[in-house]
């Protein structure tokens, strides 16, 4: 069966990321990319690419919408944080005003709103009794200070990549970088206000840091693979150093199952007095979705089997080694570029990557 796949945001890490994931499995499929600006590498790597307006604009589900029926699409991916609140509250009704029944792979909007508020990620941890880091909301930096040694960060609760973080080692840099950050203009186009901002207790050991991939699906979690990294970038993982890391896989299975996401869920930690502690969660394919996918583990080809053919799988195991990222480049004909500024729409575009390496 061919099925007809659509990956939006297809300029992001993260949509080339499941992009690669799809060709690396054995699903026999249609790529329709999408995203709001031309020159997006992933538009012209498919069958078709499309540009949609932004997810805050009023008719953006009704264009996705338009695509799905024109495209007779099978399932939707989702490539950017920024989209997946406004596919997670419209799934139902793209389920039902699709042809073919589009499944949307995105957990339900509380879990997303966990995931994407570091605040609400904190209380789910507090909650549900594990280990969690010492937290505040910024107008409370006086009880972190009175219970907690320095150093602490300052993150928004609703972050983009590393904007707006500080790691402050003592009370006179915790103030100056709060009156900074709490009286500018936030810097992210796609947020109308500040979304606030909390304090941690900061984990120092850098070198302990750990990425873990788990999907799940009706309160079973079929996996963990965990990895030791490295990020060079804001946001983008570097070196990954891959093997098995029972302490931390025993505990994201456990995290993973209280969680429960529809699919893909990261968890991000570090150790602390000999325990991972979580400090984000990333409800959705994360940027090292390839990583896993390229050792067996691949959880974009998990979730079309499970969540749109159906079909039962086994738990996803993984070979252990070391993923290296580096760059690489596509080329676009002028004649695909000018056609997709045109019309809003390319098909069968004649891009080449570069093989050699």
């Amino acid at each position: 069966m061919k099925l007809n796949i659509m990956v939006t945001a297809s300029g992001s890490a993260i949509a080339q990321g499941i992009m690669k994931s799809l060709r690396i499995s054995d699903l026999d499929s249609n790529l329709v990319t999408t995203d709001t600006q031309p020159y997006a590498a992933g538009l012209y790597r498919g069958k078709s690419g499309y540009i949609v307006p932004k997810a805050k604009d009023e008719n953006f589900i009704d264009e996705i919408i338009k695509i799905c029926n024109k495209e007779n699409i099978d399932c939707i991916f989702i490539g950017t944080d920024y989209e997946l609140l406004k596919f997670a509250e419209n799934k139902e009704r793209i389920e039902k005003e699709t042809e073919s029944n589009t499944k949307v792979i995105v957990s339900s909007p509380e879990k997303i709103r966990i995931a994407d508020d570091k605040w609400l990620t904190y209380k789910f941890f507090a909650e549900n009794n594990l280990p969690h880091i010492p937290s505040v909301l910024s107008e409370d930096y006086e009880e972190l200070i009175n219970k907690e040694e320095f150093p602490f960060i300052i993150k928004p609760r609703i972050g983009d990549s590393s904007k707006d973080i500080f790691i402050v080692k003592n009370r006179k840099e915790l103030e100056e970088n709060l009156d900074y950050v709490l009286n500018k203009k936030p810097d992210n186009k796609y947020l109308s206000e500040s979304p606030g901002f909390m304090i941690q207790k900061y984990l120092k050991d850098e070198s302990q840091e750990f990425t873990s991939t788990t999907f799940s699906f009706e309160n079973k979690c079929y996996g963990v693979l965990s990895m030791n990294r490295e990020m060079k970038y804001p946001g983008h993982t570097t070196k990954a150093i891959i093997k098995n890391f029972p302490e931390i896989d025993d505990y994201i299975q456990k995290v993973a199952g209280i969680f429960n996401a529809l699919g893909p869920a990261n968890f991000q930690s570090r150790i602390m007095n000999g325990k991972p502690y979580v400090f984000e969660i990333n409800c959705r394919f994360s940027g090292t979705t390839p990583f896993c996918a390229q050792v067996g583990f691949n959880t974009v080809e998990a979730a079309v089997k499970r969540i749109v053919l159906n079909q039962d799988i086994n738990d996803l195991t993984h070979r252990n080694g070391v993923m290296l990222r580096y760059f690489n480049e596509v080329f676009i004909p002028q004649k695909n570029v000018d056609e997709i500024i045109k019309n809003k729409f390319v098909e069968n575009p004649d891009s080449k990557i570069n093989k050699v390496f």
